[in-house]
């Protein structure tokens, strides 16, 4: 009966230590570990790394930054991001990128990426309506659509079967036609 009481309390202990852990983590001090070096530097790290994800909660809190900065905070991105601030010889900490970025940020180039994220965001949800092409092409021209593509991708977009997809959706299904037509060539 002890045996079964044991066996019980031990994984409530743990996940008690473990949510004890995970709260301190937030409680991140800034002017302590920013001038650290962070741990995707010198290791090869996947997206579920749990220490790619430290670094990146790192990144974010003491860097203030938002979603669509977030699209910088993937592994290879971060890594050849410190690799040009090194070549730079800057050192391989977190002050280093989020100094980097946060200068970025003022530029007309990040003010661009940022408009193309946020139209790209909403065509990635927005249903297909040919009534305002006029004014959802503009994501296809970013992307570099030419006229002769935006042309051929609307008059895919008018077949009544497309009509419920979302843009994304669209597009996917535009490119795999393509891509089928080139292979039965």
């Amino acid at each position: 009966m002890k045996l079964s009481v044991f066996f019980l309390l031990v994984p409530l202990l743990v996940a008690s230590l473990n949510s004890s852990s995970f709260a301190q983590q937030d409680k991140i001090d800034c002017e302590q570990i920013l001038d650290t070096e962070p741990y995707f530097v010198k290791h090869k790290t996947a997206e579920q790394d749990v220490m790619l994800k430290r670094d990146i909660q790192i990144l974010k809190h003491c860097g203030n930054f938002d979603s669509i900065d977030s699209t910088f905070f993937k592994g290879p991105i971060l890594g050849a991001l410190m690799l040009d601030q090194a070549r730079l010889g800057k050192p391989a900490t977190y002050r280093t990128l989020i100094e980097m970025l946060t200068t970025f940020r003022e530029t007309e180039s990040y003010k661009d990426f940022a408009k193309g994220m946020l139209l790209y965001r909403t065509m990635k949800a927005k249903k297909v309506n040919l009534d305002e092409w006029d004014t959802d092409k503009e994501l296809f021209v970013r992307m570099g659509f030419t006229v002769n593509d935006l042309e051929d991708f609307k008059m895919f977009l008018a077949d009544p079967e497309h009509a419920k997809l979302t843009y994304q959706d669209a597009l996917t299904k535009y490119m795999l036609e393509i891509e089928a037509m080139r292979i039965d060539k």
